[in-house]
């Protein structure tokens, strides 16, 4: 009969590499693993009083001449042993979670394997078994040694490692000692906090570190806490701790729940985001971990000790149910921080975004992860509250339209039936009003900003180029991808409602300067601010031609101007292009008007120098600050002068009703603050 051959070289070679220092060191940690379980089993629980681990390794910067011991006073290499060490996939320590492939890491990982053990056989007489453990395709196990040991007092198991190979571990292997200390405490954290773990030595060059006792040194704080048991998870054991942050150096996030089960790490659960603690301490260097333990989970843990039998779910419900009161009261003091902190992010984007503060502060925040500070995300998390309120808000509106129009209510409910639609109105639609109200005052204090800004230094136009200035100015964009020029496109939206209630939703269409030559303008560094002033830019509130809004914006304080912007002229000079069909709009299509056309024509300058020159027979406004010219003939409609300072007051006052009811209206927002 024939067999398949194993090829345990080539089965070796196939194992996963490592991908950073944790991963190269796998192997060697993989011996200290195997030597506290051969210590547990021979003294049981008497193993932290009577284990022994000795672990020595020597590295360097230059890796050139690596190695590492491992030894311990456990069973050795007694007949069961043996039998597993021998055999590729052993169930030999099934019971306690055994992999079986841990030795196969050692050869995929060192050159060179010399083994010495102590063993006792049945009678109690102590044998010596050493050999050299070889990846070979064939007799793995060369110069097998077994004597009598008369003179040893005790079983023993050592294991020396030599020359790492250059398969991925040579280069991810650790060159400083403080490095192994680092991933070693890391990785055994849960065994040596767990209370049945033999005394390991480990010394790294010079040094010598001592576990469990030299944990201490990372536990900053430590409470072992017993809840009640339950019928779902029997009696579970929660040990909390505060550790720095090197005890998450092996770990791929920072705050974690470690699942033990025989005594060895089945599942650690990163809880980040539940916590959404980043560093925390006094220096920003803790970490939170915790343990958990009991009959629970050693029932319901796989051959391999690789997972759970249980769904991901029932921990999720073990740390949500069993441990996250405790892990809360562990954590009050930095939890309770981060908590006021992102009450004040919530509260600063409310202010400004009020159609999202559709509860009370606590209400709000229990709408946003705990921890989450981002504001983009807070903002985000509110919306989506706020989208799926209004839409319980509309359902009411609905249903009550539905009644109406299916003549369901009565003369004596009609009055109700108004009034219970009116108020889910006023809920849904109240909080964005205020949030446009806020915009209005912002974008009012911004300009006067701005007026004090280019009036106190006209010679700089870096001020004026900012893009908040464009949205209200110039209600266009231009797309410079790639290489040429840019495509002009007419803005999402605009704050022309500044100079006219009436172009609040106008849309741009044109230009007295072709856009060829603004989109030019735009990517020139020495005038981009002639998208502002001195152009005429023409506005429409719909399709329908009967009606033009023409828009021109003088800087701030300019007193000279050449002939050819005499506003007057410039502006019937547009109009007659205009008129004459022979140009096309930012889309690129012929624009047509018709002779009824009304153009409504806006030239916002301070009334000085020239400008008061040329507008001094015009007739005067309602106020006596601006001008406006109604022609008798050439075209249908108006030319005013609205000089800045009189453009803001106005647009203040028709909103000021608005911003007292807000409660805004007091200083500017952009006033420093002493």
């Amino acid at each position: 009969m024939t067999s398949l051959r194993p090829n345990l070289v080539k089965r070796i070679q196939r194992l996963p590499k490592p991908h950073n220092v944790a991963g190269a060191m796998t192997p060697l940690f993989e011996a200290v693993s195997n030597a506290i379980h051969s210590t547990q089993a021979k003294f049981g629980k008497e193993v932290s009083r009577q284990g022994k681990v000795e672990v020595v390794v020597s590295t360097n910067r230059k890796k050139d001449d690596v190695w590492a011991t491992v030894e311990d006073n456990g069973l050795g290499l007694d007949e069961a042993n043996w039998e597993a060490f021998t055999t590729t996939d052993t169930d030999n320590k099934i019971a306690i979670g055994g992999k079986g492939v841990g030795r196969l890491m050692w050869l995929d990982c060192f050159k060179n394997i010399q083994v010495t053990s102590v063993f006792s056989d049945h009678h109690s007489r102590l044998y010596k078994r050493s050999f050299s453990f070889c990846l070979t395709l064939e007799e793995q196990i060369q110069g097998l040694q077994v004597s009598p040991a008369p003179l040893e007092s005790d079983t023993s198991f050592f294991v020396r490692f030599t020359g790492v190979r250059d398969n991925g571990y040579l280069a991810k292997f650790p060159g400083r000692g403080d490095y192994v200390f680092q991933h070693l405490t890391s990785h055994f954290l849960p065994a040596f906090i767990g209370g049945r773990c033999p005394s390991i030595r480990v010394s790294v060059g010079d040094e010598t570190r001592i576990y469990p006792d030299a944990i201490s040194e990372i536990v900053h704080k430590r409470v072992d806490v017993t809840p009640d048991e339950s019928a779902e998870f029997d009696q579970l054991t929660i040990t909390l701790m505060e550790c720095d942050k090197v005890a998450s150096a092996d770990l791929k996030g920072k705050h974690f729940v470690h699942f033990i089960a025989h005594d060895r790490t089945v599942h650690s659960q990163k809880i980040d985001g539940k916590l959404g603690l980043d560093y925390f301490g006094a220096n920003l260097d803790r970490v939170f971990h915790a343990i958990v333990t009991g009959p629970f989970l050693d029932r319901n843990v796989n051959q391999e000790r690789t997972a759970f039998v249980f769904e991901d779910a029932v921990i999720e419900r073990i740390i949500k149910d069993v441990c996250t009161p405790y892990i809360d009261a562990f954590l009050s003091e930095p939890l309770s921080a981060l908590s006021s902190a992102q009450r004040a992010k919530i509260s600063s984007i409310t202010q400004t975004y009020p159609s999202v503060a559709f509860g009370s502060p606590e209400e709000l925040q229990d709408r946003v992860p705990s921890g989450e500070l981002k504001e983009d995300a807070i903002y985000g998390h509110l919306a989506r509250e706020r989208f799926r309120r209004d839409e319980r808000q509309a359902e009411k509106i609905r249903g009550v339209l539905a009644r109406l129009k299916g003549n369901e209510i009565s003369a004596e409910t009609f009055s109700q039936s108004l009034e219970e639609a009116s108020r889910a109105l006023e809920e849904t639609e109240q909080r964005s009003l205020a949030e446009y109200i806020v915009r209005r005052k912002v974008v009012l204090d911004f300009i006067d900003l701005l007026l004090e800004n280019v009036r106190d230094d006209t010679s700089d136009s870096a001020f004026q180029r900012e893009d908040v200035l464009h949205s209200f100015i110039c209600p266009l964009r231009i797309s410079t991808a790639g290489s040429g020029r840019g495509k002009v496109e007419p803005a999402a939206s605009h704050d022309l409602w500044v100079v006219d209630e009436r172009l609040t939703f106008a849309q741009y269409f044109s230009s007295d300067v072709p856009f060829s030559d603004l989109t030019e303008a735009f990517s020139s560094k020495e005038r981009p601010d002639v998208l502002i002033f001195d152009r005429v830019h023409g506005l429409r509130q719909k399709q329908d031609p009967s009606k033009v809004l023409l828009v021109e914006f003088k800087r701030p304080g300019r007193t000279n101007y050449p002939d050819s912007e005499n506003p007057q002229m410039q502006v019937q000079r547009y109009i007659q292009q205009l008129q004459s069909g022979k140009l096309s709009d930012v889309r690129g299509r012929p624009i047509e008007l018709s002779e009824q056309t009304i153009f409504y024509c806006y030239i916002i300058a301070d009334n000085v120098g020239k400008m008061q020159d040329w507008t001094f027979h015009w007739q005067r406004t309602a106020d006596g600050r601006g001008r406006i010219l109604r022609p008798d003939h050439g075209f249908r409609g108006s030319i005013e002068l609205v000089p800045w300072d009189a453009l803001i007051d106005d647009a203040r006052a028709r909103n000021q009703a608005f911003f007292d009811k807000a409660g805004i209206s007091g200083e500017s927002i952009f006033t420093s603050k002493g």
